[in-house]
């Protein structure tokens, strides 16, 4: 009888345990911003899916797209992600609104672009971009040398008579979200220092420095817009041209001819007009209230994959990183200056 007994006290401990367990402990949802476009991201998603759990064996990943900006950060602050891949000033709005909620694991590097490498100086580099500097012919080319800070450039048509930041007073400009860096902050602190402003408006009064923003979701979505003819002016990373329009499908990586044109490619249709100062890179940021064993494991798994030839080709799709170094809260100080007077001009 005692082991009888026994036995169902075993039983019952069993039963107790797993219905304790969480089922859901071993899955990781993981959420991308939509700064590119969802058909490359939905391709290219199921490929780190896959690569992911090979790195941590007895977890199983979702990778999805947030509607937009603000709905990843929401989704980790309601606990439903675990793993967001935001921007330097997303992790900054949240690290002071909602701190110790969210922490970042890893910042992205990416590859310069030689333009980068060639001239030092913003002004010497929109010029060569520009075609305006003898025997130079930039088409996006990659450098071997690494970063972990990007710009914002405004771009417009070739042939347009804007060629300034201040000739934007006025014009109708594509951006991102708010809470983009390139897209939309960053640009603000620089029309700022020419006492210019964005409004939601399609009538801008020049006299008072506006610009009007038209809120587009994607990158590629407001450089499309620049090529129709649908706004002045487009704020985009450095150089979204080329991660907008690139194909592999060889070796190395290259231009696109601009269907539907009479002129070569889409560094020719366009011309930067302005230039941000450095924007730290994305993050791959975390709760706070995940282990610090998955945390790391986290760390380990992306920057391997990074190194592996599928990782590098997915990851780059998805937003030109090529590679991640560990993170920490602090790194983000000036980010938080720069949200903070974003949050001032509101």
């Amino acid at each position: 009888m005692k082991k009888i007994f026994g036995f169902v006290l075993v039983l019952l401990a069993s039963i107790l345990l797993v219905g304790c367990s969480d089922p859901e402990s071993k899955v990781i949802k993981i959420q991308f911003v939509p700064s590119q476009d969802a058909s490359i991201i939905s391709t290219q998603a199921p490929i780190l899916e896959e690569l992911l759990e090979a790195e941590m064996p007895g977890y199983t990943f979702e990778i999805s797209t947030g509607t937009d900006y603000n709905a990843v950060l929401e989704g980790m602050l309601s606990g439903q992600i675990q793993v967001g891949f935001l921007t330097a000033q997303q992790y900054a709005g949240i690290s002071i609104n909602d701190p110790g909620k969210v922490e970042p694991i890893l910042t992205s590097v990416r590859d310069k672009y030689q333009v980068q490498d060639d001239y030092t100086t913003y002004e010497d580099q929109i010029k060569a971009m520009n075609g305006k500097v003898p025997g130079y012919n930039y088409l996006g080319q990659q450098s071997v040398n690494k970063t972990n800070n990007y710009n914002s450039i405004c771009i417009v048509l070739k042939d347009s008579p804007i060629n300034t930041v201040v000739d934007l007073k006025g014009k109708i400009c594509a951006t991102q979200k708010t809470s983009s860096g390139a897209g939309y902050v960053y640009p603000s602190v620089l029309l700022d220092s020419f006492s210019m402003k964005f409004v939601n408006s399609t009538s801008p009064d020049a006299s008072k420095g506006e610009v009007g923003a038209q809120t587009v979701s994607g990158y590629p979505a407001a450089i499309q817009l620049v090529l129709d003819g649908d706004v002045d002016a487009a704020w985009i990373f450095l150089d979204a041209r080329y991660s907008a329009y690139y194909n592999n499908s060889s070796s190395g990586k290259y231009y696109k001819d601009y269907t539907g044109s009479d002129k070569a490619n889409i560094f020719e249709l366009t011309k930067v007009v302005g230039m941000t100062t450095g924007i730290y890179n994305d993050t791959i940021s975390v709760v706070s209230t995940m282990k610090k064993s998955v945390k790391s494991a986290l760390q380990e798994a992306f920057i391997n994959i990074a190194k592996t030839e599928a990782g590098y080709d997915a990851l780059y799709k998805i937003y030109s990183h090529t590679g991640y170094m560990k993170a920490t809260d602090a790194d983000y100080e000036g980010e938080r200056t720069v949200y903070r007077f974003k949050e001032s001009l509101n």
